[in-house]
């Protein structure tokens, strides 16, 4: 059934979830660039370090599905589960009390596009290991190859913040 499925139609999903989350995350991140000289304390930050660090071990484990789809799959696990709950302390000790309407709706956007993109993400490389990802229009590199960037520089930023 998955394998019926046109490559197309996950890179779309994989594509324009990343797209609204890369958005989200940027917007979110200027927030945290005012509310760093007054708000954030340092217990937050590394809360966001945390998420950061389980964040990319876990994007290694859905790209290594390619090639070693059971050997990732408790990696992948581990690392979702703790970048969740990570989430969950941070949205709930640090953000419940603190966050205006707009953060709330910037973090809400941010967690249904990422795990609508890991999602995807782990579906097609689980089962398929990617099946037709190199055979994709070059636009679709491109495209991905940008929003990567973004969510780096983002990345590299929070986490140094």
């Amino acid at each position: 059934m998955i394998e019926m499925l046109p490559p197309l139609s996950f890179a779309l999903i994989i594509l324009i979830s990343s797209t609204v989350f890369a958005i989200a995350w940027g917007l979110d991140a200027m927030t945290h660039k005012e509310l760093v000289k007054v708000d954030i304390t340092d217990k937050e930050l590394q809360t966001h370090r945390n998420i950061l660090t389980a964040s990319l071990l876990m994007e290694i484990s859905l790209v290594f599905m390619y090639w070693f789809p059971l050997i990732m799959l408790p990696v992948f696990i581990a690392t979702l589960v703790t970048r969740t709950v990570h989430e969950f302390i941070d949205e709930l000790h640090f953000h419940t009390d603190r966050c205006s309407s707009y953060e709330s709706t910037l973090h809400l956007i941010m967690w249904i596009t990422v795990i609508t993109k890991t999602a995807a993400m782990f579906i097609w490389g689980f089962f398929t290991q990617y099946n037709g990802v190199l055979e994709l229009p070059l636009p679709f590199y491109m495209w991905g190859l940008l929003v990567f960037s973004i969510m780096g520089y983002t990345s590299w930023v929070e986490y140094k913040r």
